[in-house]
């Protein structure tokens, strides 16, 4: 996808797919390690690796915060210098993101439904996710 303004700075690209393998990878490899948990105690998930190489691959979040600060580093330099039109910002990502959105909350619904769920208590749960982080599928 590139720029509304044109601009593409293609070194940063190995850099961004770098950090999307970090979270891509923590996603795929972290599970249950196999016993139950205890009453009040979350399912213990699967341990880093000791060997360092190994050990950056189980940190995803450390991809996500790579995002972020390749983020701001574009906004800074795309920006430098000129005024923020920020209706016109806002505007682009909600065309961009929440039609997205939307058919995720969609399909998890006929999903919902379909396993014998209520559809009234997961629209009730989708409202409170315009306040609360209740969306499904991490929306």
């Amino acid at each position: 996808m590139r720029s509304s303004t044109g601009a593409h700075f293609i070194a940063l690209d190995h850099v961004r797919v770098f950090a999307a393998f970090l979270v891509l990878v923590w996603h795929f490899c972290h599970g249950p390690v196999g016993y139950p948990a205890s009453p009040g105690y979350p399912i213990p998930y699967s341990y880093s690796p000791s060997f360092f190489p190994f050990s950056i691959l189980d940190e995803g979040h450390t991809g996500v915060a790579l995002f972020m600060v390749l983020s701001g580093y574009l906004f800074a330099k795309l920006l430098s210098g000129k005024s923020i039109n920020y209706r016109a910002f806002i505007w682009n990502r909600v065309l961009r993101l929440l039609p997205l959105l939307a058919v995720i909350i969609l399909i998890y619904g006929v999903v919902s439904v379909w396993r014998g769920g209520s559809l009234l208590q997961y629209s009730y749960n989708t409202a409170l996710g315009l306040i609360f982080p209740y969306l499904p599928g991490g929306g």
